[in-house]
């Protein structure tokens, strides 16, 4: 009986009532979309062509990209192909690189950043093809070794929103208008490198955009058509490459350097958690969303540590593989005694600093973090200990380890990163809140050095009377008591964001990308003529983060990542949710 008067009680009976309706619904919502279909992710790309920046057509049946030879250097080019599996139609040459395409809302044109001579145009064009047409100069290329997306549409398919800065002006957004009109909308501020990649909501009423940090890190960042009412949507400070809005406006899709690699996440527009998207690879980038498609670039490169032979000209033909192994190997550096070399290698599924003798025998792991990001490793002045940058979730800091395997690394360093010892050991040097550094070596006592706004890759000079650093596309130095720094050398190229500075006692070696030749060179600023030149050609360098080369102690060896295996491929995943 009290059994059967349970169910005589009005509140259980409304209740019961209640979720009779609710499975009815949800039976209802099944029964109109279906089941859902799964998740289908195919490689699209065909031949040896490096294949990147994809984006999908509004209605979802075709996809425009970037794509240029993997066999030698050359300019990137924009094509379109039928989804999923239509022919390539190539519809732009020069030698000019054609970034990142993105089709017009109503289908018909496609628009791209031209980045040639150091100097950035966008173009719009027919998306069948035909006559291109310059709507307006954006300012100097910012990186030409991976340029990030720039253009998106607004809704009416009449005006953008591009990427834009000046002399003296941070890369910022601003709207363009398709007969060259332009009005900046945002201005990034102090302790910033400036905002990429704007992505415009279908409703036009909001944009995300990426905002660069002076740390290598980024996040996502959202503001109103104006560029009003900016708030900041991630909170990772880690390299992010591209951004696309879900097809129901809800999520953001994009690529961040998170969890070991570079893989697709999702977050809510209005704020949250990001999660991980499952189907994406481990180096996956710039995504793009249409209709129920997903497509995104995926870069299985494989590299190793190569040793070239200095004094034979920049094209030098005298190298040899020293590290190589399964995984990316990257960011080389010479112990100052000359018998090691550290690097980093993702060999074990994550970033870890591994360490071999000179000829690149006897190697062991250094480090077990498998996950967090690593770079920018530096010896001790007694090719004892390492010094490296650590990205927590603090962001980055400086860590020193022991060069032994199975020793415990130590934290030196919150908020700071790209650090390096002067030559006596007692200082390190290093980089924090856009502002050049220095401290004891045990963390101690920090005070600033120069505080050059975008002061970056501080290194003592080999008489241990300056320190160099980059700053505003130029090389300075300050005396290592501090003071003001002066512009010690004007790279002819474009000094690239993370170039190695390395002085030795005739000059300063740094990096630099070579429009002419398409490539990373090394050269070699000579205090006696004050003169720089081409060191060394870089060949197919994996120039992506951190130290690029080292130069050995006797001055007759170059170490630098190489690329093995670099096809970039599109992937399209089908039935996209």
């Amino acid at each position: 009986m009290a059994s059967g008067s349970i169910f005589r009680r009005p509140a259980v009976m409304l209740a019961l009532a209640l979720c009779s309706v609710g499975a009815v619904v949800t039976l209802m919502g099944r029964l109109a979309t279906g089941p859902q279909v799964a998740q289908k992710k195919v490689q699209i790309s065909t031949g040896d062509a490096s294949e990147s920046y994809p984006s999908i057509s509004p209605d979802g049946k075709r996809l425009a990209y970037s794509a240029r030879e993997s066999s030698k250097v050359s300019a990137f080019h924009v094509f379109v192909r039928e989804l999923p599996s239509g022919k390539p139609l190539q519809l732009t040459k020069g030698e000019g690189n054609d970034i990142a395409p993105v089709w017009s809302p109503d289908g018909g044109t496609l628009a791209f950043v031209r980045v040639e001579d150091g100097k950035r145009e966008c173009i719009v064009m027919p998306a069948d093809g035909g006559d291109e047409r310059k709507i307006a100069e954006l300012g100097a290329a910012a990186d030409s070794t991976q340029p990030a997306p720039e253009v998106s549409w607004k809704p009416d398919s009449k005006s953008l929103v591009v990427v834009q800065n000046g002399e003296k002006q941070l890369p910022g957004l601003a709207t363009l208008t398709l007969d060259g009109k332009l009005q900046r909308i945002t201005n990034p501020g102090e302790g910033t490198e400036g905002d990429s990649t704007p992505a415009v909501a279908a409703s036009g009423s909001s944009i995300a955009f990426v905002r660069h940090t002076q740390n290598d890190g980024a996040d996502i960042f959202l503001c109103d058509a104006t560029g009003g009412g900016v708030r900041r949507l991630t909170f990772d400070d880690r390299g992010i490459r591209g951004i696309a809005w879900s097809h129901d406006g809800q999520d953001l899709i994009y690529s961040a350097n998170r969890a070991g690699g570079w893989r697709i996440w999702r977050v809510p527009a209005y704020g949250g958690s990001p999660r991980e998207y499952t189907l994406g690879g481990k180096q996956a980038y710039y995504p793009t969303v249409g209709r129920n498609r997903l497509a995104y670039t995926d870069s299985p490169t494989v590299s190793a540590i190569w040793r070239a032979t200095l004094g034979g000209g920049p094209d030098a033909v005298e190298e040899r593989a020293l590290l190589r192994s399964t995984g990316r190997e990257s960011m080389p550096v010479w112990s100052p005694d000359g018998t090691r070399v550290a690097d980093v290698s993702d060999q074990t599924g994550s970033e870890e600093i591994f360490v071999s003798d000179a000829n690149g025998q006897d190697r062991v792991q250094i480090t077990q973090f498998k996950g967090p990001r690593v770079k920018s490793v530096r010896w001790s002045p007694d090719s004892k200990g390492l010094i490296f940058d650590l990205s927590t979730d603090h962001g980055w800091e400086v860590f020193a380890v022991p060069a032994t395997a199975g020793q415990k690394p130590v934290r030196v360093l919150l908020n700071a990163n790209n650090a390096s010892y002067s030559h006596d050991g007692k200082t390190i040097y290093f980089q924090s809140r856009g502002e050049i550094w220095k401290a004891t070596a045990a963390g101690g006592n920090p005070q600033t050095l120069a505080k050059d706004r975008g002061g970056a890759q501080p290194v003592e000079s080999a008489d241990g009377k300056y320190v160099y650093y980059r700053a505003r596309r130029s090389i300075f130095r300050v005396p290592v008591a501090g003071g003001e720094g002066e512009e010690a050398i004007v790279p002819e190229h474009d000094l690239s964001f993370s170039t190695t500075i390395q002085p030795v006692k005739k000059g300063v070696y740094y990096a630099e990308f070579e429009r002419s030749a398409r490539g990373t060179a090394v050269s070699f600023y000579d205090f006696t003529t004050k003169k720089s030149t081409v060191a060394f050609r870089m060949k197919n360098t994996d120039f992506w983060n951190g130290a690029a080369f080292s130069v050995s102690p006797d001055g007759k060896y170059l170490l630098y990542p190489r690329v093995d295996q670099s096809q970039t491929n599109l992937i399209l995943v089908e039935n996209f949710r």
